[in-house]
């Protein structure tokens, strides 16, 4: 399943090394993705991708691409659909080939209320867009990998920062980076924000071997 960019190989692991950068300290952390076996999803087989966080990505592969149709934390029986498939990869994989999908902030969150994470309550459509098909990218451990897609995802939250500058629109910037035969091997999200009411950061991810 999947496809050159995205391989969906059962019983494939891949560990990242995540790391935060942000007015509040947060500790690295690892995260682990598996692909398991395939399982059938509405009269369909569907690849399942499980991250160590406790949940399980149902993903449909085809010429089109390959998009979520599905998730499940380890708690649940059986899987919710999603409203509407959400593109992971979109073809043909070319620059310039744009898709939206919904997200919530993944790091800003206000100062000094509760709950503090903004992504209960604040939701945005971001729009992703292939910026290069032959990147290349070195990680920590000095392993270089090519050819690379590098897809960008823009978006705008319209927040409240503080009572000076009052509305300000966000900028929510996801950069991923897609190996050829090997998938996803880094990736970074930016919510900067104004000093005043909320804080916001940088996380950076990529393949820990």
């Amino acid at each position: 399943m999947g496809n050159d960019w995205f391989p969906l190989r059962k019983g494939e692991t891949q560990d990242y090394a995540v790391r935060y950068t942000s007015e509040d300290p947060r500790e690295p952390e690892q995260w682990t993705l598996r692909v398991t076996p395939p399982e059938t999803f509405q009269d369909q087989t569907v690849a399942v991708r499980h991250h160590s966080a406790g949940v399980s990505y149902y993903l449909q592969a085809d010429d089109q691409g390959i998009r979520r149709i599905a998730t499940r934390t380890d708690i649940d029986n059986e899987p919710t659909a999603d409203a509407e498939p959400i593109w992971v990869l979109k073809a043909p994989y070319q620059v310039g080939t744009e898709w939206t999908t919904p997200t919530v902030p993944y790091l800003i969150q206000r100062r000094n209320e509760h709950p503090r994470d903004l992504k209960y309550t604040h939701k945005a459509q971001m729009t992703w867009r292939i910026e290069a098909v032959d990147d290349s990218v070195k990680l920590a451990d000095g392993s270089t990998h090519q050819p690379c897609l590098r897809v960008v995802g823009q978006a705008r939250l319209n927040l409240y920062t503080d009572p000076v500058n009052g509305f300000t629109d966000v900028p929510l910037i996801s950069r991923e980076w897609y190996c050829q035969g090997e998938g996803l091997v880094k990736f970074e999200r930016e919510e900067k924000v104004p000093s005043g009411f909320l804080t916001g950061g940088v996380l950076r991810a990529e393949w820990a071997r």
